[in-house]
């Protein structure tokens, strides 16, 4: 059973849509995330969902009950909102304790519930420390056990991550996403970080400009994404003006012409068409190997060099593009280096140029 529909949900403030017609399901017990750029609706979703905001059209249907207008406090959800909104005047167990409190659990039932949340979210020993003695990550995590101390049938996170550094945001997705399996809650969480989505979600939901571009799981939207935007926003890419000449082979910038696999998706006008190649995909070839199908004649003008791998940019006169490749499989790369760029047909999609504006 699905958990949680949408159906041509829209929000306008005056004449702007902040989200125009979504229609989405949530499977159940999965983690998804709502991924974009700032202003394309994602936080709006995720508040109607909670009972923050309400449609202007459209229905939010839970577990089989119509739920787009009742109020926030009769959802049964968990939230964790980006400034985590923890009470400093309260110690760790308190905070926890909150929601159980507001709904008269009883004293025992509630140490009960917060000493095994307290284990779960692996600070047992902070229970009576305020919270702000506490770090970013530990202050996520108390934050995350009072959104789920009353055991809702939803967790939502908006940016819970976000204000963290680099090295702590990467350790606490990780731990979000083992407590989510391990828990079992359908979660859905907010935000702009491609690479938090890939390494948090079962599903990704990409937005634009207040609609939804594609949904998929990750590795499916990296590797096939269906618009420009999309591959432009998930990861690293070439992306080139094209056009396909309906036989399988395509021509670059400049008049190149190269083979790619069957397309799945070609857009009805050839001028619509971009090629998209990720890095990891084009091989670095010496150029005294043979010139061969999908060979593109360039120079190695720009290396960044982070010791694992390599990151190189080769200009083929009339366009650039960009290989991840690691030392050993290129060794000897420098600055000025003739090169030949192969783009093997089957890593080289077809999708349909960003709209114009």
């Amino acid at each position: 059973m699905t958990h949680l529909t949408l159906q041509a949900v829209t929000k306008r403030f005056n004449a702007a849509y902040a989200v125009d017609s979504v229609d989405l399901s949530v499977p159940d017990g999965k983690l998804v995330c709502f991924l974009g750029p700032s202003g394309c609706g994602k936080t709006t979703l995720l508040r109607m969902i909670a009972g923050l905001e309400t449609p202007s059209s459209g229905s939010i249907n839970f577990a089989g009950r119509n739920i787009t207008h009742l109020p926030a406090n009769q959802r049964d959800f968990g939230m964790v909102f980006q400034s985590l909104a923890l009470f400093p005047h309260m110690t760790v167990a308190q905070n926890v304790a909150y929601p159980l409190k507001l709904r008269k659990t009883a004293k025992d039932a509630q140490a009960r519930r917060v000493a095994e949340l307290l284990e779960l979210i692996q600070l047992p020993h902070m229970a009576n420390r305020p919270v702000t003695q506490l770090s970013g990550g530990q202050r996520q995590r108390v934050a995350i056990a009072r959104a789920i101390a009353s055991q809702p049938k939803l967790l939502l996170l908006d940016e819970p991550l976000s204000a963290l550094d680099a090295k702590l945001r990467e350790a606490m997705q990780v731990e979000i996403r083992l407590l989510q399996q391990r828990l079992g809650i359908t979660t859905i969480m907010v935000t702009h970080d491609q690479r938090e989505a890939m390494t948090m979600a079962d599903e990704i939901v990409v937005m634009e400009k207040g609609r939804i571009a594609q949904v998929g799981k990750p590795l499916d939207i990296y590797r096939d994404p269906v618009s420009e935007f999309v591959a432009d926003f998930i990861g690293l890419g070439n992306i080139l003006p094209v056009t396909y000449d309906g036989a399988g082979a395509v021509s670059l910038p400049g008049g190149r012409r190269i083979a790619v696999a069957q397309p799945a998706r070609v857009p009805s006008s050839s001028s619509d068409i971009r090629l998209l190649i990720r890095p990891e995909d084009v091989c670095v070839k010496l150029a005294s190997d043979n010139a061969g199908q999908n060979r593109l004649a360039g120079t190695v003008t720009f290396i960044r060099d982070v010791g694992a791998s390599l990151e190189a940019t080769i200009d083929c006169t009339g366009f650039t593009l960009t290989a991840a490749t690691t030392p050993r499989e290129t060794p000897g790369l420098t600055l000025g280096m003739p090169v030949l760029a192969e783009l093997p047909p089957h890593a080289c999609k077809l999708i349909a140029a960003r709209a114009a504006h």
